[in-house]
């Protein structure tokens, strides 16, 4: 689902592209200052919950959860050189491979029950209806970045390239038009439909209210540095007047000693229910990847991708705690997504051996708060 941010660059987890993310040096959250951010203070403790161990590389680009209990995830596995979709399901007790998914690499997922699940990879959509896939196009020029839906017959896709949605009304999957990029979508309810992403260099939250999109009227914000873009990588509703939206500002420039640098900020933009509020940090730091809410009013939000810093807001109080990860690897968290009606949240993403090693193995990882 996601791409992996580096110091304002991204590069795609596909294929063999574990060995480029082993040599990229882990950044630390600093630099970065919010009103009422806590740093010292610990958030609620991650756990590793589990590694896999599947023949040749896999990774996990998004997770999901039901009220039931169940989670999938979604990514791609590569064994001898070949590449096909990979999709996991916990039922509560054990894990299970799903089999036959699609031969492509898979971004995003999102389910309504055991029974309707579906999975987004470039150009298409494959559901899976408990005991096979169908595929949808979804068209060529149309990779899903994000996916998110109230029921079985009210799904939305969006893909951040794109100015144009996609939406399953239970029997078609059909292109809505967007009045800006978007790379994230929360359904919160039927008929209320957040999307964020960009438009042009700045920030843009979208809302869906049954019958089209419009742009939310944020805020202007003033960008740190001439030719520097603002993005926002995710949005989470927690109730009407609770929304999140997180992302970051990267621009190009030079060190001290004349090196090309690039630079890069956090973005933070939250709805009270009123009027917007935004924050762009002050210092040098990795941006914000995902938000999602925690079950009692507040959130998470993700730091990097990159052996991550998950940072738990409550009020204005915000506080840190590292992605855990066996000792010798690190570890790439890519989507988290909480239990509904609870306060548990599932993390997914992958592992590798720390260092450079000739030939590294990444492997899908799980991690939940405790």
């Amino acid at each position: 689902m996601r791409t992996v941010f580096v110091s304002g660059m991204t590069a795609f987890v596909s294929g063999m592209t574990a060995l480029g993310l082993a040599c990229m040096p882990a950044t630390a959250a600093s630099g970065v200052t919010h009103q009422g951010r806590q740093a010292g203070e610990s958030a609620p403790a991650w756990r590793l919950t589990r590694v896999n161990t599947l023949p040749g590389d896999d990774v996990l680009n998004d997770v999901t959860a039901l009220g039931s209990g169940s989670v999938w995830a979604a990514g791609h596995r590569l064994v001898n050189g070949g590449q096909r979709g990979l999709v996991q399901r916990f039922d509560g007790g054990s894990w299970k491979v799903i089999p036959g998914s699609p031969p492509y690499e898979l971004k995003a997922v999102t389910a309504t029950s055991d029974r309707d699940v579906w999975v987004f990879g470039p150009g298409k959509a494959a559901r899976w209806n408990g005991r096979a896939w169908t595929t949808a196009s979804l068209g060529g020029g149309f990779a899903a970045t994000d996916a998110d839906g109230t029921g079985a017959k009210d799904v939305w896709a969006v893909a951040d390239s794109s100015a144009s949605a996609r939406h399953w009304n239970g029997s078609s999957w059909k292109s809505v038009r967007l009045p800006a990029h978007a790379a994230a979508v929360d359904a919160y309810k039927a008929g209320d439909v957040w999307a964020a992403g960009t438009k042009g260099d700045h920030p843009a939250v979208m809302r869906w209210n049954g019958r089209s999109w419009a742009a939310a009227p944020t805020p202007a914000i003033t960008l740190p540095a001439p030719g520097a873009a603002a993005v926002l990588n995710d949005i989470a509703v927690v109730g009407p007047g609770n929304v999140w939206a997180v992302g970051g500002v990267s621009w190009e420039g030079a060190d001290d000693e004349g090196d090309d640098v690039t630079y890069s900020r956090t973005l933070v933009m939250h709805w009270n229910g009123r009027s917007w509020t935004t924050s762009i940090g002050a210092g040098n730091a990795q941006p914000y990847t995902e938000v999602e809410p925690d079950g009692k009013g507040g959130v998470w939000i993700v730091q990097s991708n990159w052996n991550s810093t998950l940072w738990h807001v409550t009020g204005s109080t915000w506080r840190s705690a590292p992605v855990p990860r066996k000792a010798g690897t690190d570890a790439v968290l890519f989507s988290i997504a909480r239990r509904p009606g609870t306060t548990t949240v599932w993390g997914a993403g992958f592992t590798v051996p720390q260092g450079d090693p000739d030939d590294p193995s990444a492997d899908g990882t799980f991690w939940r708060t405790r």
